[in-house]
């Protein structure tokens, strides 16, 4: 019965789960992992919107020190919230596909 659930749940023993490994296999992984193409990729996606609300958060800030005014006061808090979205969001994409590259080896 357990061989049946397990080949229903594609579940390989001999697969590396990122659960499995230690503190060492984790940044071996991460580190072949940002080595490919897919990994930079990944991280590009990951974090692009987050550095851009970033530059965007710097920019409204310098802008509320030389003329404050409450448009762009707003601007700089939906700047705000647009970065801790998006890095959150993306944190998330990045770790999700680690995870499958690391489940896929």
């Amino acid at each position: 019965m357990r061989e049946y659930v397990l080949k229903l749940l594609w579940y390989n023993e001999n697969m590396s789960s990122i659960y499995d490994l230690d503190i060492k296999g984790i940044r071996k992984a991460l580190r072949n992992f940002s080595k490919t193409i897919y990994g930079r990729t990944v991280f590009f996606l990951a974090y692009f919107i987050p550095f851009l609300a970033f530059l965007a958060i710097i920019g409204f800030a310098i802008a509320l020190l030389i003329q404050p005014n409450s448009t762009t006061l707003y601007a700089f808090y939906a700047a705000c919230a647009v970065f801790f979205i998006s890095f959150i969001v993306g944190n998330a994409y990045y770790y999700r596909e680690l995870r499958e590259y690391i489940n896929g080896k």
